[in-house]
């Protein structure tokens, strides 16, 4: 993965928060210069007189990640599109050093000594007060010591582990195109269970469920319908690998649907 990965994590700071803020809960309208140099002036008085904490656990880090809500994402979105929450977090622990002082050392063991410190990690901000609070998989590299493809294989190692979604920024807000959790929740609706049971048992927002779900019956409808797989984006305006992914989910609960191509529809 490019250094591009790591671009959201140097815009998170205080004052793309305060644009944010002043944007959206005051309606302040004006230069996004302007704005950025207010933000700036506050950050200095902030500092001036809210001098950093002199005390803190041993092994937490004070980092900033993102409100889990209702938002969803879009391409160009700007980190002061997002509520940021800045906590603590357990980044190592006195447990963490007392296994490494007490486990041999071997590279399943030190696998696994990673992936309990991500998942808790991950955990922690989603049970946060302030929150859910959520880490991109960039942040969680960052913070552990990793490389990006070194924290995306852990979490998908850990998810089928634990049996829990494990929500990052990214799958929460559904970035990059990752029809996993997709499957949780159409498997949860064809079992015929409603939007909010959908919701609490995915840890996903409820008006995400009923994305899913509408979108899910979207491509169901227009197949039923023996429209072209090829059509079906341009129809309902969906990226051509997200119909992909419904159309397979279709097919696996209706078999019956199978998708038309262009080329029997015009002979």
């Amino acid at each position: 993965m490019s250094q591009q990965a790591y671009v959201g994590l140097a815009k998170r700071t205080f004052q793309q928060a305060l644009v944010h803020l002043l944007e959206n809960d005051y309606g302040l309208i004006g230069s996004g210069r302007v704005l950025q140099l207010l933000a700036d002036d506050v950050q200095q008085l902030v500092e001036q007189f809210y001098p950093p904490l002199e005390r803190l656990s041993p092994g937490w880090l004070v980092f900033t990640g993102t409100k889990a809500n209702d938002h969803k994402a879009y391409p160009g979105d700007q980190a002061s599109d997002y509520e940021l929450v800045t906590v603590a977090w357990p980044v190592l622990t006195s447990a963490d050093r007392q296994s490494l002082a007490s486990q041999p050392e071997s590279k399943a063991v030190r696998q696994q000594w990673f992936q309990q410190r991500l998942v808790r990690l991950v955990e922690y901000g989603w049970q946060h007060p302030e929150g859910p609070v959520l880490l991109t998989v960039a942040d969680l590299a960052a913070m552990l010591g990793l490389t990006t493809v070194q924290v995306a294989q852990l979490l998908q190692q850990a998810r089928q582990t634990t049996g829990k979604p494990l929500m990052t920024k990214g799958y929460y807000f559904d970035q990059g195109r990752r029809p996993s959790h997709k499957s949780e929740i159409i498997a949860l609706y064809e079992q015929g269970l409603d939007e909010a049971d959908i919701a609490q048992r995915s840890q996903h927002a409820q008006s995400s469920v009923g994305r899913y779900i509408r979108d899910y019956e979207r491509v169901k409808l227009l197949l039923q319908q023996h429209i072209p797989v090829a059509q079906i984006s341009q129809l309902i305006a969906m990226q051509p690998a997200v119909v992909d992914a419904y159309v397979k989910l279709v097919a696996q609960y209706h078999p019956d649907l199978q998708p038309v191509s262009t080329s029997l529809t015009q002979i």
